[in-house]
């Protein structure tokens, strides 16, 4: 391999490069519509359309097209548990943010608690570890939406770390996620 390669190869692998690193979440969006035009069935390339949301900036239009993802997901009787749909970084944590679609969150009628995101914290050391996993939990009662927080699974039980708006968006949940970490 000549010099010149190995720097190429290096210089993309440090600016994350999804030439070289495919499997970053940053697709050109033009190209999944494109694709979905032709197999619009395909739930990895509703998955894939929603990561490249997030990658560009498009955080609320990614977890709002999830639900398509999902729609997808249980038509074609895959049970894919969850959608990693990118990351937030913070001076001391990477953050990844999950989409679940889990049994109660594919449920037509949703009931007790559904934790439609994830948060899972994870240290940004040489060999990250998973600190916590923070949720935005969703509280039905006879298929209502009664309530909605943001808690965390302990050795017991659940940690209710705050209650939040039901019809909070993608903004406002992320905000109070990131003030939890920073405590």
């Amino acid at each position: 391999m000549t010099p010149i390669i190995r720097v190429l190869i290096l210089l993309c692998v440090i600016h994350g490069n999804p030439v070289i690193a495919n499997d970053k979440p940053q697709e050109d969006l033009t190209k999944i519509e494109a694709d979905l035009k032709e197999n619009s069935d395909d739930p990895m390339l509703h998955y894939r359309k929603c990561q490249a949301l997030f990658a560009s900036g498009k955080e609320q239009e990614a977890i709002d097209y999830s639900s398509v993802a999902l729609k997808k997901f249980k038509e074609s009787k895959d049970d894919l548990a969850w959608m990693l749909l990118g990351s937030i970084a913070t001076d001391d944590y990477k953050i990844d943010v999950h989409y679940n679609m889990g049994d109660r969150e594919r449920a037509d009628k949703k009931e007790g608690i559904v934790r439609p995101l994830s948060f899972r914290v994870w240290t940004k050391a040489n060999e990250p570890k998973l600190v916590r996993i923070l949720d935005f939990e969703l509280a039905y009662f006879e298929g209502e939406l009664i309530s909605a927080a943001i808690g965390e699974k302990v050795e017991d039980g659940n940690a209710n770390l705050g209650i939040v708006d039901p019809k909070s968006n993608f903004n406002a949940i992320k905000k109070r996620v990131l003030e939890i970490v920073r405590k």
